[in-house]
């Protein structure tokens, strides 16, 4: 008998920011190259379904995914399409709701992969910080340069494409104080 897990893949470790309450801190500094990470995915893909063990959702997740080159990024999504293609009628047999590739995100490096995300309708999950008031305080990039800008720019232009998206948002006892 199957067993069914949710594959969250961290393709990198790299972030293009440096939030001030980071748990990876230096960790997030990585640049390797852009090989590889296709292959440890499918290897890891191939190996689970060996063991009988089948993702129903797989999750790109980081450091920052879009970090990644376009040509990486684009062949771990269109990978992650192709499964959801070839395993969606097992999946829905055994009760599961097949989705389209998803991405946890900064939002702040989504331009590069616009094209991506637009023809695989990739689902995205951004993170911020609320009150946006106390944004630019927290998020910055590794230059020490405020994000929200960027980051509400990328935001209209996912409003113009269909996928699915939703935002979660980092607050903390001084965010909360400031709520408004």
């Amino acid at each position: 008998m199957s067993r069914f897990i949710h594959l969250l893949y961290v393709p990198t470790m790299n972030c293009n920011m440096s939030c001030k309450y980071c748990y990876l801190g230096e960790n997030t500094n990585e640049l390797v190259s852009d090989k590889g990470y296709l292959e440890t995915l499918r290897y890891a893909v191939d190996k689970f379904r060996e063991a009988d063990v089948v993702p129903f959702n797989i999750s790109l997740h980081g450091g920052e995914v879009t970090t990644l080159s376009r040509d990486n990024f684009r062949e771990i999504i269109a990978y992650i399409s192709d499964y959801y293609d070839k395993n969606g009628d097992m999946l829905r047999e055994n009760g599961f709701k097949v989705g389209r590739p998803h991405i946890k995100t900064n939002l702040y490096n989504l331009e590069k992969h616009m094209d991506t995300i637009r023809d695989y309708e990739v689902s995205i999950s951004g993170s911020l910080d609320l009150p946006l008031s106390m944004h630019d305080e927290y998020r910055v990039t590794k230059g020490g340069k405020g994000t929200l800008d960027t980051i509400l720019r990328n935001i209209e232009m996912l409003s113009q494409i269909d996928c699915r998206k939703k935002v979660s948002a980092t607050i903390f006892k001084e965010h909360f104080d400031r709520l408004d």
